[in-house]
């Protein structure tokens, strides 16, 4: 054999014994992670129940060699779950038991962005006796009660909740001893599909405004419709039941409660009655605050509440403001006043403590969308759009205008700042 191929024959020769090296050291390793039986591993290192290990390990491959890595190198945060899956470990787990199978207390929005947008507005009404309905026969429909660029802020929220300040029904008698009662058409709900709402409040003091059978029929309009209520039941169970929002593989409860009325005339629910979930004492909100904190990443809590026609706070929204929050509520966000409140943060969490009206009368005020911005990474940012209700009509302020409310919100603010971009932040 010449001298040439005997260099070339070895040269493959050696090429081959390094490939073949390298595939088995490859495949040893592999067959060795392969091997390691991290269910157990993990069931050593925390209290993890197994079933939902193996489901873990079935369902999402390596995840639980990256979580024992973590734990060994005293890194594991609970967060990791959400960085590794795309879900949080409380929707990991409820996904493991089925629990958002055929259940309407819960909304399921599959999304994969930076953040989603839940959007929040103060007082409607769609009540037949009163001021906007009659302007949105009249003027051809839902554009002539709201902005083009309104509706298509309001349909391009992710989620989007509003509070219902009125009766569904055909039926009923007014309450005798109320100034001002609203009652719908059933056939109006239809409306909110129109302008892109998710769900409404009904923990509110104008819901009962007819009685029994037009609170009933509230109920089951907003039923037939598919749009999820909270507030308001045919018992406290009902009443003080949470909505739970899955959006972005992290799970958000939402509980509504009232403390609106001076002379209380709207009933509030019990064991056996029907009523709204009211918040006078704050006891039992606080306890289902505490409850859902225990299933649910974030918890954000609706309050009907404060002094009617004033920017002022009372000491009651401040006090059980910060309590809700030490209970473990994340965000809380307030409607009744007819007028815009301030804002606050405390401890790093935000109370938004008036939304006003938002298209409810032919009156003159300054309002606006509140827009939580959950962040993928689980942070928080917070906006508001500045608006007017203007001839039963409501739109966007823009200039001069819109800055001229940025810093009104701001001056009827505790500790937040208004800025000219819309994000909300606290004072330096």
């Amino acid at each position: 054999m010449k001298k040439k191929q005997i260099i070339i024959v070895s040269v493959i020769t050696v090429i081959i014994f390094i490939a073949l090296f390298i595939f088995i050291f490859k495949n040893n390793h592999v067959n060795s992670k392969f091997n390691t039986d991290y269910v157990s591993l993990m069931m050593q290192k925390s209290n993890f129940d197994e079933g939902f290990l193996k489901w873990i390990s079935k369902e999402y491959t390596d995840v639980l060699a990256s979580i024992s890595y973590a734990i060994d190198n005293d890194n594991y945060k609970d967060s990791i779950w959400h960085d590794l899956t795309g879900n949080s470990l409380i929707v990991l787990n409820d996904l493991y038991h089925k629990s958002y199978d055929n259940n309407e207390n819960v909304s399921y929005i599959k999304g994969n962005k930076d953040y989603v947008e839940i959007g929040f507005t103060g007082d409607i009404s769609l009540a037949d006796n009163w001021e906007i309905m009659p302007k949105y026969q009249s003027s051809g429909g839902i554009n002539g009660i709201l902005s083009e660029d309104i509706l298509d802020f309001m349909n391009n929220e992710d989620y989007l909740i509003v509070n219902n300040e009125f009766s569904f029904s055909n039926r009923g008698t007014p309450l005798k001893s109320k100034k001002w009662t609203f009652r719908a058409n059933p056939e109006n709900v239809s409306i909110y599909k129109e302008m892109g709402v998710d769900m409404v409040t009904l923990g509110n003091n104008h819901v009962y405004d007819y009685g029994d059978d037009a609170f009933l029929d509230t109920l089951s309009t907003l039923k037939n419709a598919q749009i999820p209520y909270i507030g308001a039941g045919e018992n406290i169970n009902e009443a003080s039941k949470a909505h739970y929002l899955i959006i972005n593989g992290y799970k958000i409860a939402f509980l509504n409660a009232t403390r609106a009325e001076k002379y209380i005339l709207t009933p509030g629910a019990s064991e056996n009655s029907l009523g709204v979930f009211r918040c006078y004492d704050p006891d039992n909100l606080v306890s289902r605050i505490k409850e859902e904190k225990e299933v649910s990443d974030y918890v954000v809590v609706l309050l009907h509440w404060g002094k009617e026609e004033s920017h002022n706070l009372e000491d009651v929204q401040k006090e059980t403001g910060k309590l809700y929050i030490d209970s473990g509520a994340d965000l809380i966000v307030g409607s009744h006043a007819h007028v815009l409140q301030g804002s606050e943060f405390y401890q790093d969490k935000l109370i938004m403590y008036n939304l006003g009206d938002f298209i409810f009368s032919n009156d003159q005020t300054e309002t606006g969308i509140f827009s939580w911005r959950l962040k993928n990474d689980g942070t928080s940012e917070y906006y508001f759009l500045p608006s007017l209700q203007k001839n039963c009509y409501t739109s966007i302020l823009t200039g001069n205008d819109a800055n001229n409310l940025y810093n009104k919100m701001t001056s009827w603010s505790v500790n937040a700042l208004f800025n000219i971009d819309g994000k909300i932040t606290e004072k330096a």
